[in-house]
């Protein structure tokens, strides 16, 4: 039996990069690609949820500790801003 995977590239203003790896799009609908209606709240789920596995981080690497704690740090206040100015809009 064969069986055919198809799925879509991301698209040029995909917000996702951490999903996707830039490459596969996740449907995550954070770009308002499938439904624009409801581009923004899906936006915010995906920042949510993104901030909750950064502040949440457990994998950590022996010897990048210092590393991984101060790109975490920067990922963290990143995040925010971003929900920050979606809930303003």
């Amino acid at each position: 039996m064969n069986y055919m995977h198809i799925t879509y590239n991301v698209t040029e203003d995909c917000i996702n990069l951490k999903d996707s790896y830039g490459v596969i799009c996740v449907k995550c609908n954070a770009c308002g690609r499938f439904n624009k209606d409801t581009q923004k709240e899906c936006a915010l789920k995906m920042y949510e949820r993104q901030l909750s596995e950064e502040q949440n981080f457990n994998r950590w690497i022996e010897g990048v500790e210092e590393l991984q704690r101060k790109n975490i740090k920067k990922n963290i206040l990143y995040i925010k801003k971003k929900i920050k100015e979606l809930k303003e809009e």
